[in-house]
């Protein structure tokens, strides 16, 4: 089974890991571990949805870019290990997020033609709850099976390193 899970790093994304392991406990699970990261022109333009007037960018702009991607690759790369002390056979990706997260998600699904999308679920408040959570967005337009973890499904107390610190 072809499974891609959806890593940002956070407990509910740990909790995701380790609960799919233990509710798919079979001998052959393969498994994407995708981490999104957003270049600053699409943060930018983002704002401007809401309201916010388009700004002049930083001539750092690359540099900004860079430092995301990196720190993304960091956290796929977490994300795998942790899947992997799970009985995954893991393999990290990180992808630039060129107009949302859900349809770079649902696009790296299609892509790899994965049997199911595993996330984790967050407790959201303010602006965020009316908006919408990634893992919601993902249920609504998925054409794939999806399993939405809740953070309290939890069950490794392990502490994980800071992935800014690198491999």
């Amino acid at each position: 089974m072809k499974i891609l899970i959806g890593y940002d790093g956070s407990h509910s994304a740990d909790a995701a890991i380790v609960t799919a392991s233990e509710l798919l406990a079979e001998s052959d699970l393969e498994a994407i571990v995708l981490t999104i990261w957003e270049p600053v022109l699409v943060t930018a333009l983002h704002a401007t949805r809401f309201g916010s007037p388009m700004t002049l960018l930083a001539t750092d702009v690359p540099d900004d870019d860079r430092r995301s991607e990196h720190l993304a690759r960091n956290l796929a790369q977490h994300g795998a290990r942790l899947a992997r002390r799970h009985g995954f056979k893991a393999t990290p990706l990180w992808v630039a997020d060129d107009h949302d997260v859900t349809s770079a998600i649902l696009g790296e699904a299609s892509k790899f033609d994965v049997d199911l999308v595993v996330l984790g679920a967050r407790g959201l408040a303010g602006i965020r709850a009316f908006l919408g959570s990634v893992s919601n967005h993902v249920l609504q337009h998925s054409r794939r099976p999806v399993l939405v973890i809740p953070a309290s499904s939890k069950r490794d107390g392990h502490a994980k390193p800071d992935p800014r610190l690198g491999p």
